[in-house]
């Protein structure tokens, strides 16, 4: 079955989008599918929850012993981008001139209060999103792009971060810089993996895809030029 579309941050496929659609109807079939999709959603949660100690603790290994993998990068004079925080980062977030968190991670995942930061003076965005095939909606990209600028306009840097630093909140920096530095959306990509290691769209090419689709709704709404409208193409083939 081809892969479609994404509804609230999922995949689905185009057979269970046409059945739930048409849910309320009462056959068996329109049953089957709310059932199958509502099962999947709950079991990438669930292996999320299961995951997130055990990557969290490879991450920070990673950290300590590979030279190249760097729990954050500036991406841009006035963005961040990285993995989850630890409370005793803060200070050091804000020493760099981080202003705003910009947070992608569900509450089980979020290490750091936001009364923490704000008692250091720096303004907290929370947008939920689950790991693993899920995305930001196109509202929350919205929010948070516009959150970075509003920081940026009063001269200060944002951590955008979810758990690693890799999928959810990439989808965040590559339509700012798609809407604010006039970048087509493969120079935004090309542009994130030359500082931002990490990034990369190579042993997770589902995940990958399923979270810069939303980026694509995005251009959509905040046309660059038409260069970058053109180039759409190959931004979706670069991800496959």
């Amino acid at each position: 079955m081809r892969i479609r579309e994404l509804r609230d941050g999922l995949e689905v496929e185009d057979d269970e989008r046409e059945q739930e659609g048409s849910w309320g109807g009462g056959g068996d079939g329109e049953v089957v599918a709310f059932v199958r999709l509502r099962a999947k959603r709950a079991l990438v949660g669930a292996g999320a929850r299961v995951l997130f100690y055990p990557t969290l603790l490879y991450n920070v290994l990673r950290n300590r012993f590979d030279g190249e993998f760097r729990w954050w990068d500036r991406v841009d004079k006035y963005v961040l981008l990285g993995a989850v925080p630890f409370s005793s980062d803060v200070l050091r977030l804000k020493q760099l001139g981080v202003r705003g968190v910009v947070t992608l991670n569900e509450p089980y995942e979020t290490l750091v209060p936001t009364s923490l930061y704000q008692a250091h003076g720096i303004n907290h965005l929370e947008i939920p999103t689950r790991d693993y095939l899920f995305a930001p909606s196109l509202e929350h990209i919205c929010r948070a792009v516009d959150f970075i600028h509003c920081n940026e306009m009063q001269g200060g840097s944002t951590y955008v971060h979810c758990k690693a630093g890799r999928g959810r909140s990439t989808t965040i920096v590559l339509c700012f810089l798609i809407k604010y530095r006039n970048m087509t959306p493969q120079a935004a990509l090309d542009h994130a993996r030359l500082l931002k290691c990490s990034v990369s769209s190579t042993g997770d090419a589902i995940p990958y895809r399923a979270r810069t689709q939303p980026a694509q709704q995005f251009l959509m709404r905040n046309p660059v030029n038409c260069r970058a409208r053109g180039q759409q193409m190959s931004f979706n083939s670069e991800l496959k």
